[in-house]
């Protein structure tokens, strides 16, 4: 697991890449690994009888190197090791460890409960798994990113096919004393980096299959969010607001891949319960198809589709607008709020940050575009959108936020009208990438009444919408108003009293 250091908070984002050699050591997916090919078997400098030896990546070089450890606790589901020269870190020590006691009552039965069983004994006849905290050699020097942990497959090989095997069941986790250390984040990394292994057990070994990453990654996004365990992630929630219309399926190994990832995950759990990953992981199938295969067995009418347009309507409703879509839970969450708010310190910008979009922006696979609408004149306070669908297999959801109305399945080139902004939510439901989300073409419908200029009052919506959205207060000045209706007086021919 990768994370990086903003300017406020830790932002906890997985590890990008899982190191594996072939001929050299390439980035290829979530873990770590490596290696280095066509040279004799590799031995490690003589420990101390105390302490054991461990090949570990250098993420600087992307090479391996050996570290010495001291074995500091064994409990019931694991065994701690510490490299020589460090110690626990007080947030996870104690006698029992804390971090003992966390992973072995906590993190290991929910995760197991989940997903499914690890490899066990495993490689090493041994039913613990190790852990090993070291500092991990990444770069880190204070500020930036860093590699949390990582869980590396390449060390349940035996040393005849990979001659780097520690050959045990283990993670890598990072006690670098330059951290701003926090047991939860730690936690949370053990419990995404579990997942892994267990993934890597059920689909990998056990079916000799290879899952999707973007499916995996979910997984482990949702391991720690448990309710028994650590919940949302407000770094997640950010995390995806700062690009809503990344790809779900097209991992590109970016931040934003976690950001949907993420949400997609949560928004599974909140409607099937946790039970339906391990559904997913009992398929012999991977990605999509053992989705579908996991709700039918549930048994749902629902399906991968299906599910991924109201994930858009639930995304734009967020969590504070359960009561627009009374009889409807499929499309509100209960425990993300996605509106302008602040969660444990993230400025939280909402979604509908595009504004009036006449030509919307390119999807790739399994994205969505938001965007918001407000009449084309300051004399109007409602208008329409008439959305026109590029060639593709679009579909899109309207809600007139004036009105706490919704659209679902929207026809191209049907005019809809709102009340103070239109929110607009086009999806890209396919695997394949289409250049544009569609067009869009606004117009204002006229304020009845005499009065053509803008009343305090609609500048007031207008102004309580943007606050909304912005998260924070704004104000108006209300000048026009008086100077328009001095117009008037003076078009029908009055004057100043003196």
């Amino acid at each position: 697991m990768f994370r990086s250091l903003g300017s406020k908070k830790t932002t906890i984002i997985p590890l990008l890449s899982l190191f594996m050699l072939v001929a050299a050591v390439v980035l290829t997916g979530c873990g770590g690994g490596g290696g280095g090919g066509g040279h004799a078997t590799p031995t490690c400098p003589p420990c101390s009888s105390t302490e054991t030896s461990f090949w570990a990546i250098d993420f600087t070089v992307n090479s391996l190197y050996c570290v010495c450890a001291a074995e500091v606790s064994v409990g019931a589901q694991s065994r701690i090791f510490v490299e020589h020269g460090m110690s626990l870190p007080a947030g996870l020590a104690g006698m029992p460890p804390a971090l003992q006691t966390e992973f072995d009552t906590k993190i290991y039965p929910i995760d197991t409960a989940n997903f499914g069983r690890e490899p066990n004994p495993g490689i090493d006849g041994d039913p613990k798994i190790t852990i090993l905290l070291l500092n991990i050699r990444d770069g880190f020097n204070g500020t930036g990113g860093y590699v949390a942990g990582y869980f590396d497959p390449s060390n349940e090989y035996p040393l005849s096919a990979y001659p780097y095997s520690n050959q045990r069941e283990m993670f890598f986790m990072n006690i670098n004393p330059l951290l701003a250390f926090s047991p939860t984040e730690f936690y949370t990394t053990l419990a995404h980096e579990f997942q892994h292994m267990i993934h890597w057990e059920q689909k990998t070994r056990l079916k000799n299959l290879d899952d999707d990453t973007w499916l995996d990654e979910a997984m482990s996004e949702a391991a720690p969010t448990d309710p028994g365990l650590y919940g949302p992630s407000c770094a997640r929630l950010y995390t995806y607001e700062q690009d809503p219309s990344n790809s779900l399926t097209d991992w590109q190994g970016t931040v934003a891949d976690y950001g949907i990832a993420y949400m997609w995950s949560q928004y599974f759990r909140e409607q099937f319960g946790m039970s339906i990953f391990k559904s997913m992981m009992t398929q012999t199938s991977v990605g999509i198809t053992s989705v579908n295969q996991a709700l039918s067995a549930a048994p749902s009418v629902r399906t991968f589709e299906s599910t991924f347009y109201d994930l858009s309507i639930a995304i734009a409703s967020g969590q504070t607008t359960t009561a627009w879509w009374p009889g409807h839970p499929e499309w509100t969450y209960s425990s993300i709020e996605t509106w302008p708010n602040t969660c444990e310190g993230y400025p939280i910008p909402g979604i509908f940050n595009e504004q009036n979009f006449t030509t919307l922006p390119a999807l790739g696979p399994w994205s969505i575009a938001f965007s918001s609408y407000t009449p084309t004149t300051i004399s109007a306070t409602t208008g329409t959108i008439t959305w026109t669908a590029a060639p593709g297999p679009l579909e899109a959801a309207f809600i007139d936020y004036g009105h706490s109305t919704l659209t679902t399945s929207l026809v191209s080139g049907v005019s809809y009208s709102y009340d103070k902004a239109g929110l607009l939510i086009v999806s890209n439901p396919s695997g394949g990438a289409v250049t544009s989300g569609g067009t869009v073409v606004r117009t204002a419908i006229s304020v009845s009444g005499s009065e053509t200029y803008t009343l305090p009052s609609q500048m007031l919506n207008a102004a309580n919408w943007k606050a909304q959205e912005d998260g924070k207060p704004r104000g108006i000045c209300v000048h026009s108003v008086f100077t328009e209706r001095e117009k008037e007086l003076r078009q029908k021919g009055f004057r100043p009293g003196f």
